[in-house]
């Protein structure tokens, strides 16, 4: 009776010489029992209903003037039941067993006296078959807990046996995988592993076995036929009796995809920032090549041997200035003039163009949104974007497809935002352009973007296109995307944003002008040394007084030692100061000096102070006659200024 201090009886018998037989056998147990006594069942059920019953076991007998104690077997009573029976029948005790009873005596003078330890050792049978209740319970709530998560859970879980096969698979295999569990179980769990991750599969599940835990990441295959990243916790159990893996796995694609957006993003602006710096080195250079080309050709009569070489030399400066151009577009770092434009309306301008470029095998398809936003963006520029994607179609698709163009609104909300780390939350206008061609493997997908990349044989591309497209969609604050799979196309997403309401002012535009000659003070502002010279010896064998500076210091100095200064020419990026910040303190000084930029990539706009901000902009390389018909342009200007 361990745990039990006082037991609380309830006797249910008719008769009164057996209660009073009972009493006697419970009198020498009084410190232990306390008896209750009910003569029939109606009694019994208001004792048992009262606030105070508080009782442990019942002694009940099998007939009683209201009824038959098998009722007490109620469940809801919860309570350990021994019947009495006046009968002596096998029957009665089977059936009284069956119904729930703990035990059944036939009623007698020595089965009374019997009754104290016949109700101890009840008692003791209902506390094991408590526990064991108790017990199964436990098991039962362990298991709801149990399924209740891993069938709601959004991650993976599975248990593999020692030859790696699946032996249990969570529900969530569904949507993370495309299979149900009953398809996985009993098949290889490496079998959709990428081929690429297997090499370590071998070593990992080695590991395992020997009862280690590994955190693993790697690419499982979905059934629409993609690839899933999953970062794995497994750890080495027993399950029914042999070795065992349990697997917890989280799909990381949209992590590891947004890793890989970032990482491209910081690659593609570190080969940016080392093509810019690039580009606008060649254009130094390139400007001295053309400008002694053509100072060289004014020398020599038409008719001279070296004349043809010459032209030669220039033809080769205006191509090597292509690349340039390209090269500055995918380093950000190119002239553009951005404006309200309707996209829709550029892209039907382009039809024909475009319906040129590709071959006849090829259909053109456009989908226009009726009402598209118009975009902040240079139209030139959009314009070199869509002819290199029609040109990398067609050649994707030399036996026939169609290139489709396509416009749409969007906003970018926040969880977008975190898919283009570049982009903004706002409006924007989504240009698509996709084809039905030979499509990209994942390598060539990586690295499509980069300067100089192609697959194309020698002498068929130069591996600028895209990356011109990245620089120019980028410049415009915009995000351009690639999507392709071999033998499924590809597509082309671009976003720009919407265009403000109210567009800023853009540059002053310069006339052409006859007489190139002139009497004026130009201060030169170059630090390349061949530029310089070059600029130099062509303005002042046209009349002009030049001074000369390498830098921003040197250039101060002539306009703190009193001279009067016409025109600043200077490069956009010096030593020691910027072009802007520069001309921002001449014209301070000498508030009629005019100035004209020199630069090998965009002039990088600053806030706003004086005029300087919208100033023209000569792009390097320039030969001698444009720049002294800007010169010429920017100083007539200020006659005209000077004549109202």
């Amino acid at each position: 009776m361990s745990g039990i201090k006082h037991v609380r009886l309830l006797l249910i018998e008719d008769d009164e010489s057996h209660i009073e037989l009972i009493r006697r056998a419970f009198d020498a147990w009084q410190s232990l029992f306390d008896l209750s006594v009910a003569h029939t069942l109606r009694e019994a059920h208001a004792l048992l209903a009262g606030d105070t019953a508080g009782f442990d076991l019942i002694i009940c007998d099998w007939r009683l003037p209201d009824g038959n104690g098998l009722e007490l077997l109620d469940p809801s009573h919860a309570l350990p039941v021994i019947l009495m029976t006046g009968y002596g029948d096998e029957r009665v005790a089977v059936e009284a067993i069956r119904a729930g009873a703990l035990d059944y005596i036939v009623k007698s003078e020595a089965a009374f006296l019997d009754l104290p330890r016949i109700a101890q050792r009840a008692l003791r049978q209902w506390q094991s078959i408590q526990s064991q209740r108790h017990f199964e319970q436990a098991l039962r709530d362990i298991e709801a807990r149990y399924r209740l998560i891993t069938e709601n859970t959004s991650d993976l879980i599975a248990i593999l046996d020692n030859h790696h096969r699946f032996r249990y698979v969570s529900p969530s295999c569904i949507n993370l995988l495309g299979r149900s569990p009953e398809e996985l179980i009993g098949r290889d769990a490496f079998e959709e592993l990428h081929p690429n991750d297997m090499p370590n599969s071998a070593e990992y599940w080695q590991g395992i076995v020997q009862h280690q835990r590994a955190t693993v990441t790697f690419r499982y295959r979905h059934t629409n036929g993609s690839w899933r990243w999953f970062e794995c916790d497994i750890k080495a159990v027993e399950h029914e009796n042999a070795p065992a893996a349990i697997v917890i796995g989280r799909d990381i694609t949209a992590r590891r995809e947004l890793e890989e957006r970032l990482f491209q993003v910081q690659k593609m602006d570190a080969l940016g920032r080392l093509s810019g710096g690039i580009a606008h080195d060649f254009n130094n250079l390139l400007a001295v090549i053309a400008g002694c080309a053509e100072l060289a050709r004014q020398s020599l009569p038409d008719d001279h041997p070296a004349t043809l070489e010459l032209i030669e030399i220039q033809h080769a400066t205006e191509r090597a200035s292509t690349l340039t151009r390209q090269l500055l577009a995918f380093a950000r770092r190119q002239t553009f003039d951005p404006r309200p434009t309707d996209l829709n309306a550029l892209i039907r301008d382009m039809h024909k163009l475009l319906r040129r470029l590709i071959h006849e095998n090829i259909a053109l398809h456009m989908h226009l949104a009726p009402d598209l936003w118009q975009v902040r963006a240079d139209p030139g520029q959009i314009e070199q974007v869509l002819v290199n994607l029609a040109v990398n179609a067609r050649d994707a698709m030399a036996d026939g497809g169609a290139l489709t163009i396509t416009t749409e609104n969007v906003v970018i909300d926040e969880a977008f935002e975190r898919i283009y780390p570049s982009l903004n939350v706002g409006e924007y206008v989504r240009l698509t352009v996709s084809d039905t061609g030979i499509g990209m493997d994942e390598e060539t997908r990586r690295r499509a973007f980069e300067p100089f990349f192609t697959t194309k044989h020698p002498g068929e591309g130069t591996g600028l296109g895209l990356s011109t497209c990245y620089g120019i969609v980028t410049c415009h604050g915009g995000a351009i995307d690639l999507a392709s799979e071999p033998g499924r196309g590809t597509v082309v997403t671009i976003y720009l944003p919407r265009a403000p309401t109210v567009d800023p002012p853009g540059w002053a535009t310069v006339d052409q002008c006859a007489d190139l000659g002139g009497s004026e003070t130009i201060l030169l502002v170059e630090d390349d040394p061949a530029v310089r010279s070059l600029a130099m010896r062509v303005l002042r064998a046209h009349g002009y007084t030049v001074l000369e500076a390498s830098n921003g210091r040197e250039a101060i100095a002539h306009a703190d030692g009193g001279a009067t200064i016409d025109l600043l020419l200077s490069d956009h990026v010096l030593p020691y100061t910027s072009g802007i910040a520069l001309a921002d303190h001449l014209t301070f000084l000498q508030p009629q000096i005019r100035v004209l930029f020199m630069t090998g990539y965009a002039v990088e706009l600053q806030q706003p102070t004086h005029q300087a901000i919208n100033a023209p902009v000569i792009k390097k390389p320039f030969t001698p006659t444009e720049l002294l018909q800007k010169v010429r342009a920017i100083l007539d200007t200020r006659r005209k200024d000077h004549s109202m």
